[in-house]
């Protein structure tokens, strides 16, 4: 109770900075993780990712915007470490440095928090903070739509850095 109530102060006060305090956009995404060290060498599999995000406008300046969201991965194992999935909360700040355009390239950051569910009902539920480092290329579609295709670098745990994934992504933004 004490985890939920901190997440729902810091997401408050991040919302009190933005222009506005409502969401300017929706954005579905998807893609495919691909693990990286002990994930890998835990032979995790290779996976599936899919999340929803809001647009919720710029933040200190004009080329910064705060996009929260919430995405999802099950993590399968072939060696028998244990299945899980993750839910990841996602404060991402995404910086177009070129400006608004039909083309918009992005850098972003953002730290995450990572829940995550282990099928073994033995297992007991846990939650990490992590960190991800992202670029991207926002095309304008026709009339409210965006299509976005990025990479993103996921760091799952910050104490424990060889809990590491790249995902590859592609996400549907609808502009309000």
């Amino acid at each position: 109770m004490k985890k939920l109530f901190v997440i729902l102060a810091v997401l408050g006060l991040l919302f009190a900075v933005t222009n506005d305090s409502f969401a300017r956009g929706i954005i579905v995404k998807g893609g495919y993780a691909i693990m990286q060290e002990d994930y890998d060498d835990a032979e995790y599999d290779n996976k599936p990712f899919f999340g929803l995000f809001f647009d919720m406008g710029t933040f200190l300046f004009d080329s910064l915007r705060f996009k929260p969201g919430v995405d999802y991965i099950a993590m399968t194992s072939d060696q028998g470490y244990g299945d899980f999935d993750v839910w990841g909360i996602h404060l991402d700040w995404y910086w177009y440095f070129l400006g608004k355009a039909a083309i918009m390239p992005y850098l972003g950051f953002g730290p995450a928090l990572n829940y995550y569910d282990w099928d073994d009902k033995d297992q007991e539920e846990d939650s990490d903070a992590g960190i991800e480092g992202f670029l991207g290329v926002q095309f304008d579609l026709s009339g409210p739509l965006a299509l976005m295709l990025e990479g993103r670098y996921v760091v799952h745990d910050i104490a424990n850095r060889d809990q590491n994934m790249v995902k590859l992504g592609v996400g549907i933004q609808y502009s309000f």
